[in-house]
């Protein structure tokens, strides 16, 4: 009988539903989890609202955290600990603070890095910080990254063979049975489904949305996610009013439940994902499971995910001139539509379900 290696996940599960969290579901769902003994430790730290803040609670949370992860390491001995890692300044302390204690206790500390900062955060850091970083990466066993694009982020710091790009997943919907909607031919429908937040490009999606409706009135622009704080709901508001396109522009907040989510999605004709600061976009992965052209930024691995002109369009970031000619161009052309959305599905279906997920992550860890 072969014993299974024990792994400690460390990371955070839904709600709230964004990238990080979703990945770590989905990772607990896929033949991952069969292969080896998973232990999976839930650390919620992150919320919409404080997403950025150190707050006394999260204080508190962290110094009991840190007490479960010890006692869980010293009762369950874990092999290896998949850390999902930040590298921000203040979560990084934290991050550093359980990795070494980890590596204190005998186990082998793999990475999980769902960002692309590394680098950044080093150049950041006084000479202390990054004193603190080169005695971090000496004492890591690997690094798994979500594409290609992102290891770059490691040079110089980290030994390349020890990062592996994994891909990440998102369950298939198409199983989801949902009443047909009334669709009028001649409107066209166009999604942003994320955070409504200056980073995630919500500025450039409605600068595009003015340009595309001045000349093309059936076009309608859906933006469904939680609004980033600080004046920016006032400033979106006032940017519908002032460009006089409210009857075309409609506004939804938070949406956490995959079957309304899918609903979204599935009843639309084109996605946008202008992003201006992201790794990968599991956004995107959604467009393609309910084969929904994408027009999305050269950013992060999005040109990994995004084949240009087969299954989308890929823009430069803050480019809303490109961003309209691109939607104008799919909502001239049905048969174009159909043809990037298909073709998406089938680039899904060959590289994105949870079970491909699961296969390269035990795919690393054998190499590990």
């Amino acid at each position: 009988m072969t014993i299974k290696k024990k792994i400690l996940v460390c990371g955070i599960l839904p709600p709230p539903n964004f990238g990080h969290s979703m990945i770590h579901a989905i990772l607990m769902r896929s033949p991952f989890e069969q292969a080896f003994n998973v232990i999976f430790f839930n650390m919620k730290f992150w919320s919409y609202k404080e997403h950025k803040r150190v707050t006394f609670l999260k204080i508190l949370k962290m110094m009991k955290y840190y007490f479960q992860f010890i006692w869980i390491i010293i009762s369950r001995r874990p092999q290896y600990v998949l850390y999902g890692i930040s590298f921000d300044k203040m979560p990084f302390l934290k991050d550093f603070l359980f990795c070494m204690t980890a590596r204190f206790l005998g186990c082998k500390v793999v990475l999980h890095d769902m960002g692309q900062y590394a680098g950044i955060l080093y150049n950041a850091y006084t000479k202390f910080g990054k004193s603190l970083m080169r005695f971090f990466f000496k004492n890591i066993a690997a690094s798994i990254v979500l594409g290609e694009h992102t290891k770059g982020s490691y040079e110089g710091l980290f030994d390349r063979n020890k990062v592996f790009a994994v891909p990440g997943a998102v369950e298939d919907t198409q199983n989801f049975s949902m009443i047909p909607q009334p669709k009028d031919e001649a409107r066209v429908n166009v999604l942003y489904f994320s955070f409504l937040s200056r980073t995630k490009g919500v500025l450039v999606a409605l600068k595009a949305a003015t340009r595309v409706i001045q000349t093309y009135p059936n076009i309608h622009f859906t933006f469904v996610g939680p609004i980033e704080a600080g004046g920016l709901e006032d400033e979106i508001n006032q940017f519908i009013v002032d460009h006089h396109i409210s009857d075309n522009v409609h506004m939804f907040g938070y949406e956490d439940n995959d079957f309304e989510r899918s609903r979204y999605f599935r009843f639309s004709d084109i996605f946008i994902f202008p992003t201006l600061r992201d790794v990968f976009g599991l956004v995107l992965l959604h467009a393609m499971v309910e084969a929904v052209p994408v027009i999305a930024s050269r950013e992060g691995t999005i040109p990994e995910i995004v084949e240009d002109g087969k299954t989308g369009f890929l823009i430069d970031k803050g480019d809303d001139t490109k961003l309209a000619q691109d939607i104008i161009r799919l909502a001239n052309d049905k048969q174009l539509r159909k043809q990037m959305g298909k073709a998406g599905r089938t680039r899904f279906l060959s590289f994105y379900t949870p079970k491909h997920f699961g296969e390269r992550m035990i795919n690393v860890f054998e190499q590990i």
